[in-house]
């Protein structure tokens, strides 16, 4: 049986979509910068060789949404991103919840 074919099918736009489109194309190109910044950030605090840097890798890893993440740590995903791109640090007990919805097991030192 032979694979269809997709038609493809063009019109030209109306003012009204010329006009919305430059609109998207406009606010596409100013934040692209930002963009590319944080991404440029999110990456170098992933390779950092700190525990940070390993939690950062475990959750790009994770396959876990930021919102996912967020509430199961008892923080909002902004606070997530913000760690992501090295923006925020994490209080201890929230670096402990977040290791342990990442599978990392925990050991007390016995006193």
């Amino acid at each position: 049986m032979a694979a269809r074919q997709a038609r493809r099918i063009s019109r030209d736009l109306t003012p009204e979509e010329r006009a919305r489109l430059e609109h998207y194309r406009t606010q596409i190109a100013e934040e692209l910068p930002d963009l590319i910044e944080k991404d440029r950030m999110r990456n170098e605090a992933r390779e950092e060789n700190t525990l940070s840097g390993e939690l950062r890798r475990a959750i790009h890893g994770s396959g876990l949404s930021l919102e996912a993440i967020g509430g199961q740590t008892g923080i909002t995903s902004l606070m997530v991103d913000e760690f992501l791109t090295g923006e925020r640090t994490l209080r201890s007990d929230v670096l402990d919840r977040l290791a342990k919805v990442l599978g990392y097991e925990l050991h007390r030192a016995s006193q």
